[in-house]
């Protein structure tokens, strides 16, 4: 099972790759979103109601993909390739399935080098799914019209001394590729394959080849993903460009598994459990009572999705959303919401992270998802045990130990600025690291005095303390090695640690708890990764063997890394839509 799980991350890997260099029309050198196209190639083979996608809609050309990330500082062969050749190394007694994935990675990672995938056989303009039929998983990949794809396994089993067994399913012929490594037997195996001027690599398991490999390598579906409109629906909802779309369907899976009859993942993966003498392994959760209160809690979250909103030579954006259904369930949950102050995050600084926590709704929030979920008594045995789990807790006593957090809406830290000199010195100096860098906390609450006053009551000397809003920082009593000082802005306690002098220009007066959010992230790319390099280097100075390798090695990925100069931000929210993750880089 282990050589198994070595294999599919190999594969998800190779799908991650190109996954990323996909797009609508380009136009110069940008993307921009619109309608979906009505028809593609690779997409008539997709079932519509797949549980499973990622994949283009629209082909972008291969070249002019890399360029625009080239020009946001990305060299994504360094980048990708990076470990590789040590992947390489461990092949010895590896299946033959792992050797073909490995050296199809690695050709493809020439393909990024020379930003041409014509050696592999693929369209210049790529063209590609991943998806499942029922359980069964598959990529494909439209060619160029030549053999070249062929000669490229053909070349790689040679290189490999790799023997495929090749047979041939509804007139298609396909290659498989074990997955025994000698020590353990793995019941199916890896199948490549080439029909419609597309190449498919999917599974050959325990059924009937007419459940399965007919069924993955030739069989169209009487309605394809593009037809049912859920790629249409997806990109109108969330803003979606015509490319790189992601889904998971979370309902019709809950479904299909305590349901089997219901949808054809279920009938599928009742099949294959069959075939594997595991027919009856769940025939706890396959229960009337089951499939009625697990797709009922489902149906709150019943898809996740994701896709990039924005893609140009300077700018990437990508959203993920996992949609909410239950607006009375969305409306309690963004009552969480805080405050993430504008003085935790700058552009101009190293890094930032925030919380938005409106500590005052944590227990009324908890008490009301508490009360739904063992109000109503659960049939179906896993539910049934986590709710009498529930039952012998009660959310109420949380309240007892909230009162010193009270009135918080928000906290965050910031790397500013640190001293590269003091952190390549870090290992023999630690503490001049943090006297010659800029380091913030900001705490954002109601009545940021009362909650000085609090702490008081664990350290006497802050209660002590009569900061003025606006007023000169005054210096903590016990620092942490270096000048440590606290200034109030408005909402905000702005905790300053290193140059502290240099900090206090940049921190402005917070006069808003409007919620904004549950969490952030900022990122000075270049200067973070710079950082991180000079760390590895310090590191790596008092190391030793292969500890000391790994971490030259790290230091080498930041290396190629810095060479993007930009900023990168993200951000989690409760919204309307559902739970929201979004993350952007934009190019200096």
């Amino acid at each position: 099972m282990k050589k198994l799980l070595i294999v599919i991350v190999i594969a998800i890997a190779i799908a991650a790759g190109i996954y990323f260099f996909k797009g609508g029309k380009v136009g110069g050198l940008s993307l921009s979103g619109g309608s979906l196209p009505s028809e593609n190639a690779v997409l008539e083979y997709v079932p519509a109601d797949t549980v499973f996608f990622a994949g283009s809609v629209e082909p972008l050309d291969f070249a002019k993909t890399l360029e625009m990330s080239s020009k946001m500082g990305f060299d994504y062969s360094a980048m990708m390739g990076a470990g590789f050749d040590d992947l390489k190394s461990e092949l010895g007694n590896a299946p033959d399935a792992a050797k073909v994935l490995v050296s199809i990675y690695g050709d493809y990672l020439k393909a990024v080098k020379n930003k041409s995938v014509k050696e592999l056989g693929l369209r210049s303009e790529l063209n590609m799914a991943v998806y499942t039929v029922g359980v069964l998983p598959v990529i494909r990949l439209e060619l160029d019209g030549t053999d070249a794809f062929s000669k490229a396994i053909a070349k790689i089993e040679a290189d490999q001394g790799v023997t495929a067994t090749v047979n041939t399913v509804n007139g298609v012929e396909y290659r498989e590729y074990s997955l025994d490594d000698g020590t353990e037997e793995v019941p199916m195996s890896l199948v490549i394959a080439t029909h419609d001027n597309q190449a498919i690599v999917t599974v050959n398991t325990e059924l009937d080849d007419a459940k399965d490999l007919q069924r993955t390598l030739s069989e169209k579906p009487t309605t394809n993903i593009l037809d049912g409109g859920v790629l249409n629906e997806l990109a109108s909802d969330n803003g979606y460009l015509g490319y790189s779309i992601f889904l998971l369907d979370n309902l019709a899976i809950v479904d299909g598994i305590t349901k089997p009859s219901a949808n054809a993942f279920g009938k599928s993966l009742q099949e294959v459990l069959d075939a594997y003498g595991a027919g009856n392994d769940m025939k706890d959760i396959q229960t009337p009572a089951c499939n009625t209160e697990l797709t009922g809690l489902t149906q709150n979250w019943p898809m996740l999705s994701a896709g990039y909103t924005e893609f140009d030579d300077s700018n990437a954006s990508y959203k993920m959303v996992l949609k909410g259904n239950n607006a009375d369930l969305l409306e309690t949950l963004g009552k969480l919401r805080g405050h993430i102050s504008d003085n935790v995050s700058n552009d101009d600084f190293a890094m930032s992270f925030g919380i938005g926590l409106d500590m005052d709704q944590m227990v009324p929030v908890i008490t009301t998802v508490w009360e739904s979920l063992t109000k109503e008594d659960f049939s179906c045995p896993p539910l049934a045990e986590m709710q009498a789990g529930l039952r012998q807790s009660n959310p109420m006593m949380l309240g007892m130990m909230s009162g010193m957090v009270a009135g918080i809406k928000g906290v965050g830290f910031s790397v500013v600025d640190v001293n590269e000199d003091a952190l390549s010195n870090v290992e023999r100096n630690p503490m001049a690291f943090m006297q010659d860098g800029q380091f913030m906390v900001t705490v954002t609450a109601e009545k940021p005095q009362n909650l000085l006053q609090s702490l008081g009551m664990y350290a006497p000397e802050l209660a002590q303390m009569k900061l003025e809003d606006g007023g000169e920082p005054q210096v903590l009593p016990a620092g942490v090695g270096a000048e440590t000082k606290i200034a109030l802005r408005g909402h905000d306690l702005v905790l300053m640690m290193g140059q502290t002098d240099e900090l206090i220009g940049k921190v402005e007066s917070n006069g808003s708890l409007e919620k904004n959010g549950l969490m952030t992230f900022s990122m000075d790319f270049k200067k973070y990764m710079g950082l991180l390099e000079e760390m590895m280097d310090s590191a790596a100075e008092n190391a030793h063997g292969s500890e000391k390798e790994m971490l030259e090695e790290q230091k080498e990925v930041f290396s190629e890394l810095k060479k993007a100069d930009g900023i990168v931000k993200g951000k989690f929210d409760i919204t309307d839509e559902g739970i929201v993750t979004s993350s952007s880089y934009q190019a200096k």
